[in-house]
């Protein structure tokens, strides 16, 4: 069986993740899956690393349409690699010696970043909604300056020396799956908006290039 490695990691831009799937197929190690929402990167390690990767962004409402869409890109020497057919980006590989490239001029570049900017505007419309129905109420964002309030240890605060330390590291697990439900839709949002800035500024940028 071939061995795999995960590696976790997060990004908030297009190239700077497909420079480092790159060196990382440099290194002998090609993605093949991505779990966690986008943040664990799943290699296998391979022999023929004479290859490069690019994306896409399509999302398609139907599995029919997405079977076409990889055909045509099978067709044009792409083999995909990971990417459903409503994930959004579409990961491909070919071999290097067919220079071959997804975007070849900046309008199709241009074209991305709008199918992306939309994919984002989408997944905010559908959780800030959600966050102000099921989560506002229960938000305390006082907890970042008092996290203190988490620890439900009774009398913790008084204890001293080894007792106390005990006491807090026993509760700190507890206590910080606490806090991080008050902010992990909130950090979602901030995470999803940053994304869409991004795209907003990297169409800015390419429409410079054009002037």
């Amino acid at each position: 069986m071939n061995r795999t490695i995960t590696k976790f990691k997060v990004f908030l831009s297009l190239e700077k993740e497909e420079a480092w799937l790159n060196r990382k197929l440099d290194e002998g190690l090609q993605l093949f899956d991505i779990t966690g929402s986008g943040i664990f990167y799943h290699f296998k390690k391979v022999s023929n690393i004479d290859k490069v990767i690019q994306f896409d962004y399509r999302k398609f409402t139907n599995k029919e349409d997405f079977t076409e869409y990889l055909q045509f890109m099978t067709d044009a020497g792409w083999e995909h690699i990971f990417g459903r057919y409503d994930s959004g980006q579409q990961y491909f590989i070919s071999d290097r010696s067919q220079n071959l490239q997804l975007f070849s001029d900046i309008p199709s570049l241009i074209e991305r970043e709008k199918r992306i900017r939309k994919g984002v505007f989408g997944s905010l419309s559908f959780l800030v909604p959600i966050y102000i129905g099921l989560f506002m109420s229960s938000t305390d964002l006082s907890v970042l300056w008092q996290p203190q309030k988490e620890f439900l240890t009774p009398g913790l605060w008084e204890k001293t020396g080894s007792e106390f330390w005990r006491a807090f590291f026993f509760e700190f697990p507890f206590a910080f799956m606490r806090i991080l439900g008050h902010l992990i839709v909130p950090i979602i949002l901030i995470f999803i908006l940053v994304i869409f800035l991004n795209s907003y500024w990297r169409i800015k940028r390419y429409e410079k290039l054009t002037e």
